[in-house]
């Protein structure tokens, strides 16, 4: 089961560090609302712990304040800036619809049902499966106590597409290859807007083929 107490002063934490990486950033709390699309309330909220996060609107704020996701976990020192531009509205869409393909993956893999993480997060099953067909945001506090229940890191739902530095520079042999992608597709690569999609693919591809289409089915039923 959750500890109240210690899920109380990991919210306190993140907060402290949102507010560090903002200010960091010489961006007010208004600022962050605008470039985020969250309220202003919301972003006090986050940063004084009064309200959960979730993973995918943790990534946005990350790339906002252009730190490193794994900021909020380690104490890695903080990279320069970069500025590149983030469709946040449909990032965090299509974050949540993946972080809930990711959590019900890992739950079956772990023999679990969805009854048994309701228990560990102490709600209704319903919960989950919302969780898990990505139509409900999941408090970033309520990510990191399933993913220690399966036995999991942080870095399992982690997209490190959303950072603002430290991809590997593409080689010699690399280069060649993107040079042989038709034009529009090369387009895409090069627009650094898009990486999450590509990086949303490259999960996608490793996963079974009926977590796919299940994954597929959801997708239809939230549209129509």
């Amino acid at each position: 089961m959750r500890n109240p107490a210690e899920t109380a002063l990991r919210k306190k934490i993140l907060g402290v560090l949102l507010r560090h990486a903002r200010l960091r950033a010489n961006l007010t709390i208004k600022d962050t609302a605008q470039l985020s699309k969250f309220s202003t309330s919301a972003i006090s909220d986050y940063e004084y712990g009064r309200r959960d996060i979730s993973l995918p609107q943790l990534e946005v704020l990350a790339h906002i304040y252009k730190v490193p996701i794994a900021y909020f976990w380690s104490a890695n020192p903080l990279p320069e800036d970069e500025d590149r531009a983030l469709p946040v509205a449909e990032a965090t869409e299509l974050r949540q619809r993946v972080v809930g393909v990711l959590l019900r993956q890992a739950r079956q893999d772990a023999g679990y049902t969805q009854t048994d993480l309701a228990e560990v997060l102490e709600c209704a099953p319903t919960r989950i499966a919302s969780f898990e067909m990505g139509r409900t945001e999941i408090p970033l506090a309520d990510l990191e106590t399933l993913a220690e229940a399966l036995g999991l890191s942080i870095d399992y739902f982690l997209d490190e597409g959303i950072r603002p530095q430290g991809q590997p520079v593409a080689g010699i042999n690399e280069m060649a290859q993107l040079c042989e992608l038709p034009y529009e597709v090369r387009r895409f690569l090069a627009h650094p807007g898009n990486i999450l999609y590509i990086r949303v693919a490259m999960q996608l591809s490793k996963l079974p083929a009926s977590t796919l289409r299940s994954l597929g089915e959801g997708i239809l039923d939230i549209t129509y």
